[in-house]
């Protein structure tokens, strides 16, 4: 099927995905389109895909996704500026990050044999934990209505040319007044969910928190936790939580830091860290401890720079 031209107002650039309910383009506005506030001079659109234009349950999603997202302002949060309809289309438009996805980086670095350097380790999983705080935290709502992202995973995950950490990709993302899908309903990336979130019960922040600590176990180990797992047992060991501790996987590993993503990743959430900001000091002390940037500059080796 050709590249359709223009969409919504905007001239079409290319096409960066096609997922199971809607593709994204870069794209930029017509002479004769006026941009919203704050959008560059090219961003990303979102389209719910054709076929899902007359599903009543699919366009709710699609708009409630919008309704979340234009609240977020974050500096480690992709920026949603608006969401409208254009013709038969249903469009969000986003913000453009130039580079690749942090699951693009890890599968390289697989590939490769390199593992990333542990300061970029600790300065991504920092950086997450920053924007997770904000969103548990109530997203500056008054009174504050507490967000979890409920998907958190390394393709959720852009990391900038210029070396901005963003989380992505609000589909499933809950919170008061939006529910995101039937309880139990199993919706998101199974590799990177919680127990809890994996057997269907009710999830909290701190689910998004052991996400986090999955994302970090990976970085620092190299490898995928749960390689060409079948379904049904990619689902038990998620359940289960049996993660290999990172000693014997990463020589060399601080022992604060393979301390802090075992914490992060008990099964029992009573166990994990309770809050962003308790995890984000645990990373801080980590950095402390090793002489390791907070900073950008802590991703300069793995971005070439």
């Amino acid at each position: 099927m050709p590249l359709e031209r223009e969409l919504g107002g905007y001239e079409i650039v290319g096409r960066l995905a096609v997922g199971g309910m809607a593709e994204v383009y870069q794209a930029r506005p017509l002479p004769s389109t006026t941009p919203g506030a704050g959008e560059g001079p090219e961003v990303v659109l979102k389209r719910l895909l054709p076929a899902y234009r007359n599903d009543g349950a699919h366009v709710k999603h699609f708009i409630d996704e919008a309704k979340i997202a234009v609240r977020l302002q974050h500096k480690h949060l992709v920026r949603t500026f608006r969401c409208f309809k254009s013709g038969a289309d249903y469009l969000m438009v986003q913000e453009l990050v130039p580079g690749r996805t942090l699951g693009y980086f890890l599968e390289l670095l697989i590939q490769s044999g390199t593992p990333m350097p542990l300061p970029a380790v600790n300065y991504i999983g920092w950086c997450l934990l920053d924007a997770l705080g904000y969103l548990h935290g109530g997203i500056g709502a008054s009174p504050p209505v507490p967000l979890v992202h409920r998907d958190v995973n390394p393709s959720n995950v852009l990391l900038s040319v210029t070396g901005d950490v963003k989380l992505t990709d609000f589909g499933i993302a809950e919170f008061d007044g939006f529910p995101r899908a039937e309880q139990g309903a199993l919706r998101g990336t199974v590799a990177y969910m919680s127990p809890e979130q994996v057997v269907g019960e009710a999830v909290d922040p701190r689910s998004d928190l052991y996400s986090v600590g999955i994302i970090l176990w990976e970085l620092v180990a190299n490898r995928r936790l749960f390689p060409q797992a079948s379904e049904l047992d990619l689902l038990a060991r998620v359940r289960d939580a049996q993660i290999p501790l990172l000693e014997p996987l990463r020589p060399g590993v601080p022992e604060y830091l393979a301390r802090v993503v075992r914490q992060a990743t008990f099964a029992d959430r009573e166990r994990r860290f309770q809050s962003a900001p308790e995890f984000a000091r645990a990373l801080q002390l980590v950095a402390r401890r090793n002489g390791w940037p907070l900073t950008v500059e802590a991703l300069n080796p793995l971005l070439g720079r």
